[in-house]
């Protein structure tokens, strides 16, 4: 509230006195309205409380990037980076990308996304957009799921282990006719068949339209990646461990965020300091890290999900 306020002069100070009751003008709390879609929608999540601030570019045809700085529920603040992906424009592929571009099946390399991007970049396959993607085992380099690159089946087996029980759960999928699939882990065997690209993933978060009552509380750095009955795939990515600036998600914040946005199905990826976006950059051309990788740099990781478009 205003109030109003007499100065008496004294000999030394000058010292406010406040008047006796306040006016009737009041100082509301005028939240910021969002000027994009995507913003609009994830306000809508229940593990939103206000949004900062969103924007909105175009990437390439049919990709756009959306970034957003949100409040949580829990009153702290995170700061979403979210690819829009329009498979159904001709020119849009969503796949695997490996390290160095290779279908090696033993003895799997990690490679940073700006590397992966800069092997597999190529006309009619130009790299606009990644992500991350499948757990490993820091102490044997063993990926945890499944890996189909390009119709290439180079590993078909999970490997889970109960110290780890949020990883090799589940497995991102694109069909042989360009379908999208998230599915849990035992569905795999008598799909894979069926599947041109596939690595593995953690915790369903939108399962069959809502969101996973999963009970882990960490809150992480997240990239997770879904898709709606439209035939969008959303990649989303937040940041987190940093005081003030990100905190990161909680599995059901992230569902909510997601099923806000319309995915029927949504799994979360490999987290912590392996959470990255890459883009080409629409103006400079460059490949360009978008969030704060938590180490401070590009971690180099076992593979990742690219989107491509046909332009020379």
């Amino acid at each position: 509230m205003k109030r109003l306020v007499k100065y008496t002069l004294l000999p030394v100070l000058l010292l406010p006195i406040a008047v006796a009751g306040c006016s009737d003008d009041t100082v509301e709390d005028v939240h910021y309205v969002p000027q994009t879609e995507i913003g609009r929608r994830v306000l809508g999540a229940e593990s939103v409380a206000r949004i900062y601030t969103d924007t909105t570019f175009i990437v390439a045809q049919g990709v756009t990037e959306t970034d957003i700085h949100i409040q949580k529920m829990d009153s702290r603040p995170v700061h979403l980076f979210i690819i829009d992906v329009d498979l159904n424009n001709p020119h849009v592929r969503f796949g695997v990308s490996m390290p160095y571009d290779t279908d090696v099946t033993k003895d799997f390399t990690r490679q940073t996304l700006s590397g992966m991007a800069q092997y597999a970049d190529r006309p009619y396959h130009r790299v606009v957009a990644m992500t991350n993607a499948d757990f490993w085992d820091v102490s044997t380099g063993d990926v945890r799921g499944p890996i189909h690159h390009n119709g290439a089946i180079l590993k078909e087996s999970f490997i889970f282990n109960p110290r780890v029980e949020q990883q090799a759960l589940s497995f991102i999928a694109v069909t042989k006719d360009n379908r999208m699939v998230i599915a849990d882990s035992v569905k795999y065997r008598d799909m894979r068949y069926n599947l041109r690209d596939v690595t593995g993933a953690g915790v369903i978060c939108v399962r069959d339209g809502e969101i996973d009552g999963y009970s882990h509380k960490g809150i992480d750095p997240r990239t997770c990646i879904g898709y709606s009955d439209d035939g969008h795939v959303y990649m989303l990515v937040a940041d987190g461990r940093v005081e003030f600036y990100s905190y990161g998600l909680t599995y059901p914040e992230m569902g909510a965020i997601m099923k806000s946005l319309g995915c029927r199905w949504a799994a979360n990826l490999d987290g912590g300091g392996s959470t990255q976006l890459l883009i080409r950059h629409p103006i400079a051309d460059i490949f360009q890290i978008r969030n704060r990788p938590n180490d401070g740099d590009e971690r180099a990781v076992v593979n990742g999900w690219m989107v491509t478009v046909d332009e020379p």
